[in-house]
């Protein structure tokens, strides 16, 4: 099993119980979402959360993604400290608040569909 598939699963033990949570594959990485709205990744050995207050914490340090030429930095996602994978209680709490902070996020827009000619 890859580093990133043994953080997935500690991930999802972390997020076990919340509702309307979904494990979807984007990007060449697998996230999280509640309710149509991601909260949490795994990508390359790591795991980031959708929290802007973890970055003040020891170890933890901005998530960034490169697609092709394109650096994506998007706000608000830290990378958790590598002693979350270590502490399942610490990683339940922090992965709880960004659960909960994503869902006060408004709704996800529903696509439109084109009408045929």
């Amino acid at each position: 099993m890859s580093l990133d598939a043994e953080l997935m699963d500690l991930l999802l033990d972390a997020v076990d119980g919340l509702p309307k949570v979904e494990k979807k594959r984007m990007f060449g990485f697998e996230a999280l979402w509640a309710d149509g709205r991601i909260f949490a990744a795994v990508w390359k050995g790591r795991i980031s959360l959708k929290h802007p207050d973890l970055a003040g914490l020891p170890g933890a340090r901005p998530f960034a993604i490169e697609l092709g030429k394109m650096l994506a930095k998007p706000a608000a996602w830290i990378e958790v400290p590598e002693a979350f994978h270590d502490d399942p209680h610490e990683l339940r709490r922090w992965a709880t608040r960004a659960y909960e902070l994503a869902l006060k996020q408004p709704p996800p827009k529903k696509k439109r569909r084109r009408r045929r000619a």
